[in-house]
C-alpha cells in the first residue's frame, strides 16, 4: 500500500492542527514497525509539506515516514503520483483537495480527505466541500457529531444513497501521543492549580479564566491559571496580554508538546472554555484538543456544555462550567482528594480511545477495507 500524505502546515509549531498530524503520522509509523518485514515491504509512507521536516524535530521520529518539502503542493502530488502511483493520496487542506479534484479528476478515486471544519451557512465553504465529497474516496471528520451533521445534511439533499454515505463519511478523531517515559505523576499534597494549553482566541474565554483564578485565590492564595500558547490572534494580542498579566495568571508562553503534558498533571486541573456564538454553531461540534490531552493523563478538565463535549465526556459529566463561578466552584470540590480521584478515574477512562496508537485503529481499518476494494 502506498500512499502520500500533505497537509497545508506553513511551520511546525507546538499547536493543534501542527501535532494532530505529527502524530497520526508517528502512530502509522508505528504500526508498519510491528509488522512482519515481508509485510511492511508493502507500505510505502511519504509526506509532502510546504516546509522542511528533519527527523527529531519537536520530538517527533520516523522510521517509515519519508518528507519531501514542496512550495506547490497540489502540482507536486500530481507529479508525484505520476511518478510513484499511489494507492491514496491523504490530504488536510480544503483549497488544496478541492484543487487536486479539479486539475486531476481521476486522482479523486485515490483521495482521503480529512475535513476539519465546515460552516453549513457558508455557500462557498460547503460549494467546495460537496465537490471534494462527490470527487473523493472517503472524508473523515474529527468528530461524530461534525460527521452525522453532515451525513444527514447529504441525506437532506437526496444525492446519495444512505449506504454510500456511511460508507465514505468515516471519523478519524483528534487523539493524543502517549507518554514515553512511563506514567506522570502529581504529587497529593501539591496545589491545585488551573492549566490552559492552546492558541489564545477570543472564544476560548480567557477573560473567564483569569476572573475565575482571583476568586480562587480568596481562599488559596498560591493557586495559580498556568497558560501554555503557541499563538495569540492578531486581533486579540492586546487584550490577551492584559489579561495575562493578571495576579495569578503564570504567563509560559509556548511549549513543547512532552513539556505540556508534565506541566498539565503538575498543575491537576485543565481548562478548556469555549463560547460559541456562531450562526453556525460549527466549534461547537467539536472540541478543544487540550481536553483530551487531559483526559489521556487523567487530569479533570473544566469545561464548557458544548455538542462536542458532551459527546466527548458524556451528558452527565459533573465538570461542566459555564462562568467564573462555576469553575471556582468546581475547584474547590475538586480538592477534596476522593472526589478528584474518582474525576481522574472518570476522564482517563473516557479518553483510551483517544489516545493515539488506539484511534488509529478504525483508520487502519479503513485503508485495509478501501485497498482491498481497489485491488
Amino acid at each position: 500500500m502506498r500512499i502520500c500524505f500533505s497537509c497545508n502546515l506553513i511551520e511546525f509549531k507546538p499547536k493543534g492542527n501542527v501535532l494532530q498530524f505529527f502524530i497520526l503520522l508517528r502512530s502509522l509509523d508505528r504500526k508498519v514497525a510491528k509488522l512482519g518485514a515481508n509485510e511492511r515491504k508493502r507500505y510505502v509512507l511519504d509526506c509532502v509539506l510546504p516546509f522542511q521536516f528533519r527527523n527529531g524535530m519537536g520530538g517527533f521520529t520516523f522510521e517509515h515516514v519519508r518528507f519531501y518539502k514542496s512550495d506547490q503542493l497540489v502540482e507536486d502530488l500530481i507529479a508525484r503520483d505520476q511518478k510513484h502511483s499511489y494507492d491514496f493520496l491523504f490530504i488536510r487542506g480544503r483549497n488544496e483537495a478541492f484543487h487536486l479534484v479539479e486539475k486531476k479528476p481521476s486522482l479523486g478515486k485515490k483521495l482521503l480527505y480529512l475535513a476539519v471544519q465546515y460552516n453549513l451557512r457558508d455557500p462557498y465553504i460547503m460549494g467546495r466541500l460537496d465537490h471534494i465529497f462527490q470527487h473523493s474516496r472517503v472524508v473523515f471528520f474529527q468528530t461524530e457529531p461534525n460527521a452525522e451533521r453532515y451525513r444527514r445534511y447529504q441525506l437532506s439533499k437526496a444525492k446519495y444513497a444512505e449506504k454510500e454515505l456511511n460508507r465514505k463519511i468515516q471519523v478519524l478523531p483528534q487523539f493524543v501521543e502517549h507518554q514515553e517515559d512511563g506514567a506522570l505523576i502529581r504529587q497529593p499534597g501539591d496545589p491545585l492549580h488551573l492549566i490552559w494549553a492552546g492558541v489564545i482566541r477570543p472564544r476560548y474565554g480567557l477573560a473567564v479564566a483569569t476572573k475565575a483564578i482571583r476568586l480562587i485565590r480568596k481562599s488559596v492564595p498560591q493557586a495559580k491559571l498556568r497558560v501554555l500558547y503557541p499563538s495569540i490572534v492578531g486581533s486579540y494580542q492586546k487584550k490577551a496580554r492584559l489579561l495575562l498579566r493578571t495576579p495569578g495568571v503564570a504567563d509560559h508562553g509556548q511549549k513543547s508538546m512532552w513539556t505540556t503534558k508534565k506541566m498539565i498533571v503538575q498543575s491537576g486541573i485543565g481548562i478548556a472554555l469555549l463560547y460559541d456564538n456562531t450562526p453556525d454553531q460549527n466549534p461547537s461540534h467539536s472540541y478543544l484538543s487540550r481536553i483530551i490531552e487531559c483526559m489521556a493523563l487523567g487530569v479533570p478538565v473544566l469545561t464548557t456544555r458544548t455538542i462536542g463535549n458532551l459527546a466527548l465526556l458524556g451528558e452527565a459529566y459533573p465538570l461542566f462550567v459555564q462562568d467564573a463561578h462555576d469553575i471556582a466552584f468546581h475547584y474547590e470540590k475538586l480538592r477534596n482528594p476522593a472526589y478528584y480521584a474518582d474525576m481522574s478515574a472518570y476522564v482517563r477512562s473516557r479518553g483510551e480511545r483517544f489516545l493515539a496508537d488506539n484511534a488509529v485503529q478504525s483508520f487502519w481499518r479503513v485503508l485495509q477495507t478501501e485497498f482491498s476494494y481497489r485491488k
